[in-house]
């Protein structure tokens, strides 16, 4: 029997750079990849024998290929990482009478106005006001009044496809033409001015087994206007950590997940305390795994994909480092010289880890993780991790014009 792994990420991201983290021997694994944007990176031939790559444009033709392999290959578990590909590997699963996330669990997490009716029903009441485009005709008819509204796609992936428009008519409409969807596959919700959090989970039985809480730096929203974004863990007595895993513990519950790996952000601040904004079943990117795993040894993405496999999420418990916080500074520039790394590391002495990536396609940042250079830093404190963080951007401003001219 054999664990189907479909993947749409850095090979080495999503299965580990030789395939460990699926529990089974290589013989016993399928794997299912692109080639665009690093799907082969890390593929070692000895880890995955039976390896089939496609484009994954079309999801139609893509999910007649994973049900092809689900049978052929008598899968006993399929795994997928990407927000793209949930529903689509639960409806092969019920397809094949497989275990795993069903469709029914998998849809609250998927559609933003189901997600926020099924919080709403359950009697969890810190979500931003809402409702389904479908039903908008005028700003005049929405239940509560601003400046600004945020349009989003329901079953969209990320900032993305999150467009913030003035209080009008005519900019909410625009806002569908810009994202190419109808009115029906939109969402209008209450613009909250605060900065964002997000919360990251294991979930087994229904039961939290592993929570943590991280700020971001920047709202990931702002990725088409800033030099970088990114993100960085709050220590257990940084405020407002407590807070936010009460509502992560509160937002689980009612999406009702029995197993799996969330995601789950937040807006706080001291006037509304903290605000739900979306959630996913999937772990957060963007190297949010990486500062997660060397503050508490705990590995979300390998998490996530034993548990799809029908293994248990953590074979050791958490680590407690008290005094570490750890962050990714993603920087959006589109210029950037080979490497920063040699100068990075004399100047900052928490760097533990550095990515240049070229842009997978020509022109602008595409999304709030089309990162140039990915670097993750650690610290003692906040405070230490904010000057080395100025100390990187201060290296980047320095070091690119010199590269282009």
């Amino acid at each position: 029997m054999t664990v189907l792994m479909l993947n749409r990420h850095t090979l080495s991201w999503a299965a580990g750079a030789d395939g460990e983290y699926i529990p089974r021997p290589p013989g016993a694994r399928c794997l299912i990849t692109r080639t665009f944007g690093g799907g082969l990176n890390g593929f070692d031939p000895a880890a995955f024998p039976d390896v089939t790559v496609c484009d994954m444009l079309d999801p139609t033709r893509l999910e007649a290929i994973v049900a092809w392999a689900a049978a052929t290959r008598s899968a006993e578990y399929i795994v997928a990482l990407h927000e793209k590909d949930l529903l689509l590997a639960a409806r092969v699963r019920a397809r094949h009478g497989l275990p795993g996330p069903t469709e029914a669990e998998t849809w609250p997490f998927r559609d933003k106005v189901a997600m926020k009716d099924r919080l709403r029903a359950a009697g969890y009441s810190s979500i931003p006001q809402y409702i389904d485009s479908s039903a908008f005709t005028t700003v005049g008819q929405l239940p509560w009044r601003g400046t600004q509204l945020v349009v989003k796609a329901r079953r969209g992936l990320g900032a993305s496809e999150v467009r913030i428009v003035p209080w009008s008519t005519s900019a909410v409409l625009a806002a569908h033409s810009e994202l190419r969807l109808a009115a029906a596959d939109c969402e209008i919700e209450e613009y909250i001015d605060a900065p964002m959090f997000h919360c990251d989970s294991v979930v087994e039985g229904g039961r939290i087994t592993f929570a943590s809480a991280s700020r971001y730096l920047r709202n990931p929203g702002s990725f088409s206007t800033s030099d970088h974004l990114g993100n960085v863990t709050l220590r257990p007595n940084d405020p407002p950590r407590a807070e936010l895993l009460e509502h992560n513990a509160k937002v689980i519950a009612a999406l009702g997940l029995r197993n799996g790996v969330t995601h789950i952000e937040f807006f706080a601040n001291e006037e509304r305390g903290v605000v739900f904004c979306e959630a996913a079943a999937r772990p957060g990117g963007g190297g949010i795994d990486e500062c997660v795993r060397r503050t508490t040894g705990v590995n979300l993405v390998r998490a996530a994909v034993r548990l799809q496999a029908g293994e248990t999420a953590l074979d050791a418990p958490p680590v407690a480092r008290p005094e570490t916080v750890c962050g990714v500074i993603g920087l959006l520039s589109d210029e950037y010289p080979p490497s920063l790394e040699d100068e990075l590391r004399r100047r900052v002495p928490g760097l533990v880890s550095y990515t240049a990536t070229p842009a997978a396609l020509p022109g602008g940042i595409r999304h709030a993780t089309d990162y140039r250079h990915r670097v993750v830093i650690t610290a003692t404190s906040q405070e230490e991790f904010d000057h080395y963080r100025a100390t990187t951007l201060a290296t980047h401003q320095e070091l690119v014009p010199a590269a282009v001219t």
